[in-house]
């Protein structure tokens, strides 16, 4: 169906082209049209063709390679974005065009290489939302005592990204997270103690209860025939594994719910950071 609809639009360029004298509807002015028009309504497989023929047969371009760079991040196509940026090298980049700078953060900010970003701005590297990044980066890299920091710094121009973030970051640092050496603390005295403490209230029970049953069973078992019996040790052995996988649980628990808790965060992040990648 896209492609019906793509010899639709080129039947009607063509027959547009003819009518008003001219010669060659592939040429680089309507090639480029084609291409921005492929670009903006989200067919990426088809505008990385156009824009790369464009870029073979056309002169230089700065719209349609900064568009075939985009193409690129869209198209999760990274190693050949990165090729154009190596290329120009970081110390170039600030004399190209702000858009250009602009889209080398956002193609490492899709990379999830946000240490990277920090370190291209500790180079001197400018781009229109550096604010932005420096802080969305703290955030996605998890360090919330410096995001919060960073976030307390007054900005020329505020906007919804640095007013979000600024939010995001207060919530990440203020947000009181599970310690696992007290759940495992907790775990270790008091069997299923350290999941309850972690809220994990079902988790936390059943972990008392197998371990308090199966010891039980051990406990009546050499009470009733004697250490020389295999069944108590076999019992007993039960109730250990039940006591040192609460212990061990205490403390995945803990880490559970930090994860969890910095995964919203971050969630927020991404999406304020992100709205118009």
């Amino acid at each position: 169906m896209t492609r019906l609809i793509n010899l639709t639009i080129l039947f009607l360029l063509v027959s547009f082209g003819r009518a008003a004298g001219q010669s060659n509807l592939f040429d680089c002015e309507n090639s480029k049209n084609f291409a921005a028009y492929l670009f903006n309504s989200g067919q990426y497989d088809l505008s990385e063709q156009e824009y790369e023929r464009i870029g073979f047969f056309c002169p230089f371009d700065s719209t349609s390679r900064l568009n075939l760079l985009k193409t690129y991040r869209k198209l999760k196509k990274f190693d050949k974005e990165a090729l154009f940026f190596t290329t120009e090298g970081l110390e170039k980049l600030n004399h190209l065009s702000p858009d250009y700078r602009d889209e080398y953060i956002r193609m490492l900010m899709a990379e999830q290489k946000y240490s990277e970003v920090q370190k291209a701005f500790d180079a001197g590297l400018v781009i229109r939302q550096e604010f932005e990044h420096r802080l969305g980066s703290e955030l996605l890299l998890k360090h919330w005592e410096g995001a919060y920091q960073l976030s307390k710094q007054e900005v020329p121009k505020e906007n919804y990204k640095i007013t979000g973030l600024r939010v995001v970051a207060n919530k990440g640092y203020q947000a009181r997270r599970k310690s696992p050496v007290v759940a495992t603390l907790l775990s270790a005295v008091f069997p299923g103690a350290g999941k309850m403490y972690c809220g994990y209230w079902g988790d936390g029970a059943m972990s008392f209860l197998f371990t308090a049953s199966s010891t039980f069973f051990a406990v009546r078992g050499f009470d009733k025939y004697g250490s020389k019996s295999v069944y108590p040790w076999i019992i007993g052995g039960i109730a250990a594994s039940y006591y040192m996988a609460n212990v061990y649980g205490g403390a995945a628990s803990a880490k559970r719910f930090n994860d969890n808790l910095d995964h919203e965060f971050i969630n927020e992040t991404k999406k304020i950071l992100y709205t118009d990648y």
